[in-house]
C-alpha cells in the first residue's frame, strides 16, 4: 500500500495540529513528522515502512489554475520567510510511504 500525506520536517515524534487553518486551508488537522507517521502506521499494524518520497511541498504543484481557482501555496507562505506559512507554522513536506498490512 502506498500512502501519501503532508507533514512537517523534524525527527521528533510530534504532529502539528493547526488551530484554524493551515496555508489558508480548512480541514487540515494533523501534519506529522515522518517518525510520527511511522509510529501511527506501526500502531495500526502496518509493516515494512519505506519512504519513497520526502520533499518540501512545491509552489509548482500547489498553484492556482483554471480548474482549481484556489489560493496558491505561494500566496499562503509568509512573504518574509518562505519556510513558514502565513499562519506562522512550518512549511509542509510531501511524504509518500509504502507499507504492508
Amino acid at each position: 500500500t502506498t500512502l501519501h500525506c503532508q507533514g512537517i520536517d523534524g525527527d521528533d515524534h510530534i504532529a502539528l495540529f493547526p488551530q484554524k487553518r493551515y496555508t489558508n486551508m480548512k480541514g487540515v488537522f494533523f501534519l506529522p513528522t515522518l517518525n510520527t507517521l511511522r509510529h501511527w502506521l506501526q500502531r495500526a499494524q502496518f509493516l515494512n515502512f519505506e519512504v519513497i518520497f520526502n520533499e518540501e511541498l512545491s509552489t509548482d504543484e500547489q498553484r492556482t489554475t483554471d480548474w482549481a481557482p484556489v489560493r496558491s501555496l505561494e500566496e499562503s507562505l509568509d512573504p518574509n520567510d518562505s519556510n513558514k506559512t502565513i499562519e506562522g507554522y512550518p512549511r509542509a513536506r510531501r511524504f509518500y510511504v509504502r507499507v504492508r498490512k
